[in-house]
């Protein structure tokens, strides 16, 4: 009986030493409760999940407390109650919200209790929020589109400006080997006159 509670005690450890580092990893997630949601809901949410680099792990109500204080987010075990589960955001935490939130609207007994990202506590509201956001893919594309017109603005100018620049220094030249030429017409003709003096 000894041996037995000794290796309780051991799985829990491990599973709590494995949640921490975990969410150390990727420490980015939301807190879910799916208490009344079926076993085929939750892993067609894992699919989703999956899809976005994300994922959905269920977790002990006692494990999870104890895991928010070694974190120090003791501020989130008021959010433990009934079936808990983290889904781990990977690297969008946008998308992450999107789908747990479009989950939620179709599972009403599937529930979002907030989420944790940076270290900060964030409320079910923001989560809903975020959910609006565009993806990191869509941002990408919107950052370098705004980056590509200005640069190619500048790229013009400059490209305007090294033109001057060349006729400038084609005008110089060619005025250079004028006043050349005009020189050297003036020293033959004095040089003629001297001949007939």
């Amino acid at each position: 009986m000894v041996r037995k509670e000794k290796l309780g005690r051991l799985c829990k450890e491990r599973m709590i030493d494995e949640i921490v580092s975990r969410i150390k990893a990727e420490p980015n997630f939301v807190i879910t409760s799916y208490m009344g949601s079926s076993v085929s809901d939750l892993e067609a949410l894992r699919k989703n999940l999956k899809k976005i680099s994300s994922e959905y792990v269920v977790v002990k109500n006692s494990i999870l407390k104890i895991v928010f204080e070694k974190l120090k987010l003791e501020s989130e075990t008021q959010k433990i109650e009934g079936g808990m589960g983290l889904s781990l955001s990977g690297d969008d935490i946008f998308a992450a919200c999107r789908t747990l939130t479009l989950f939620a609207k179709d599972h009403d007994k599937f529930k979002i209790k907030g989420a944790v990202i940076e270290g900060r506590s964030i409320t079910t509201e923001r989560v809903r929020e975020f959910a609006t956001f565009p993806s990191k893919e869509m941002l990408l594309a919107l950052v370098v589109g705004g980056i590509k017109s200005p640069i190619t603005g500048f790229v013009n100018i400059l490209g305007g400006i090294l033109r001057k620049f060349v006729y400038v220094v084609a005008a110089i030249k060619t005025s250079k080997q004028n006043a050349g030429t005009a020189s050297a017409g003036v020293q033959a003709t004095s040089a003629s006159a001297e001949t007939k003096s």
